[in-house]
Parts: C-alpha cells; structure tokens; sequence
C-alpha cells in the first residue's frame, strides 16, 4: 500500500511528488475525525478505501492520487461478482465518493474518477421485518422476575415503538427521558439529535425496569458490571429471547423495519416518518411507502377483484 505512484500515462492526476495510498487514508481520516465523525463512521470509511488500494495494488495497477473511474468500476464490479449484498456495495461506492472529493478540495487530486461512475442499483424489495404479533410473542415470553427480564422486555417494546438504530438505544441516557410527554432525546448520525416517543406500555415497562434495577448511572440500559449496554450485548439478548419464545431472530434492524411498514400501513405521512426515523433524506423512506403501497394493493385486490364476482359455481 506504499508503493511509489507515478504512471505518466495516466496524465490528469500524474505526479512524481504523487502521496501513498497509506498517506492519503490517513490525511482523511484525520480530516473526518477533526470533523467529528464517529469512530465506527471511520472505521466504515477507512475500510471501503483500502479495500480499493489492495485490490489495485494486486493487480499491479495505479493507486489512489492517480486512478482512474475504469479501475473503480472494476473493482465494483468484482464486489457484485462475489454476491456483495447491493447495500454493501453502495457503502463502498459512498465511502469512495466522499474520499475522493476530499482528495480534490486538498489538492491532491485534479479530479473525482467517481464523477461518471453510476450508484449502485439498491433492490426496493424490503427485508424481512417483525410484526405487532411477533414483538408480542417475545415479550410474553420474558418472565419479568429480574432486572434483566425487565430491562430485556422494555427494549424490545422500545426498539419496535421507536425504531431507533441500534447505537441510539444503546446511547440512550436517563436525563434525556421526559417522563410527562413520553419522549426521550436520542443522537443519531452525525451527532444529530432527534426526539422520540414512548407509548403507555412501554413507559410503563422502562419505569418497572427502573424500579426493580435501582439503575443509579447516567445511562439508560445497563448491562453487566453496571455499564452500559453495546450494541454486541444487545444482539446477543434478542437472539437469546427469541430463541425463547420461538420466534424467527431476523435481525436487529428488523424493529426499525417494522416500525416503519406500521407506521405506513397506519396512515402515517412520509414527510414525518422521516422525523420520526432519523433519515437525512427520503431514499429510504420512499422504498417503504412502495412497499407498503404494494402490501395494501393486494389487500385491496382481495376485496375488490372483479373475479370475486364471477358466478361460475
């Protein structure tokens, strides 16, 4: 990844005083980390770009200050090749995109080789997401004797309620609830904070949780040895209770998912499920208003299909 980069041939971007891929990684990281982003943020980052760096550098092409937009296809296309998931590709794509617009506005590079390198395509197909009747078989499921049955029962009922991410529940603090309106403030992406609200039962379940575990740290959700919980621990628990209630475990994500088809099908608008859900733009929310417009259709076509009037008995 220290290799010398000096292609004449690949004349925009060709230089002889050219920095090492190992440089220019480490030049945006530490631009993005001044900036304040996460550090899971730039672990994603750091990781899309090197990835491209060793698969140039095995191939014995250009590196990162004079590549071109061929050799970025080329290694996207590979990804797709290997049966990558369209969202991780998009990662990588993204991560790509940002690095070399850094690369440009320091100088290091004249041009974006991104600029004419087509997005992934992201299938609209949703993926598998709980219903009302699975969150509640879980539940019921949890006999509420202890401190962790109280804890692990209000944050399945939290995580489909809310749909918050899973580093937001897990950040969550206890000077942030509002008892009264219901609501606690989480931070989201970016440091970004948003409000959410809690329904009675499950304002109910955090106040048993905080009875019974005498919960004297900042924090909301503890975990052993009185820290908080992480996003591992918490991964670990609901598979652990939906093995229990004999429930499919279809990921963490699945609540967000869930929250947000619910929230559809009942009549929310997509301008504040958007709000509600934290996302920077509609992207996402737009694939779930058409999956769930899709879900409705046919529904609707039970109902009012002409073939329902057929007499042919």
């Amino acid at each position: 990844m220290t290799r010398p980069l000096s292609a004449p041939e690949y004349a925009p971007n060709a230089d002889v005083e050219c920095k090492t891929d190992e440089e220019l990684v480490r030049g945006f990281s530490l631009a993005l980390g001044a900036g304040g982003r996460k550090q899971r943020t730039l672990q994603i980052y750091e990781e899309s770009i090197r990835m491209q760096s060793d698969f140039t550098d095995s191939l014995g092409l250009p590196g990162l200050a004079i590549m071109d937009r061929t050799h970025i296809r080329h290694w996207l296309t590979t990804l797709h090749q290997k049966d990558s998931k369209p969202s991780t590709v998009s990662v990588r794509y993204r991560s790509l995109s940002r690095f070399f617009n850094w690369c440009v506005e320091e100088g290091e590079r004249e041009d974006n080789p991104m600029d004419r390198v087509d997005a992934p395509m992201i299938p609209s197909t949703i993926q598998p997401y709980y219903l009302p009747h699975d969150v509640e078989s879980v539940v019921k499921a949890i006999n509420l004797v202890t401190p962790h049955d109280n804890r692990d029962a209000a944050i399945i009922m939290i995580l489909f309620y809310t749909g918050v991410r899973a580093a937001e529940l897990c950040g969550m603090k206890l000077v942030n609830l509002n008892w009264e309106e219901g609501t606690i403030l989480v931070t989201c992406k970016a440091d970004k904070q948003r409000r959410v609200s809690f329904g009675n039962q499950s304002v109910q379940a955090i106040d048993r949780y905080l009875k019974i575990s005498k919960n004297e740290s900042d924090w909301l959700w503890i975990g052993s040895a009185n820290k908080p919980i992480v996003i591992s621990g918490r991964r670990m628990m609901l598979r652990r209770r939906f093995g229990a209630a004999g429930v499919k475990f279809q990921g963490a994500h699945a609540f967000r998912r869930g929250f947000a088809m619910e929230y559809l099908a009942a009549g929310g608008q997509e301008g504040d499920l958007k709000e509600l859900g934290g996302w920077n733009d509609y992207a996402m929310v737009t694939r779930y208003a058409k999956a769930n417009a899709g879900e409705r259709a046919v529904l609707a076509h039970k109902k009012l299909s002409p073939g329902n009037r057929l007499d042919i008995g």
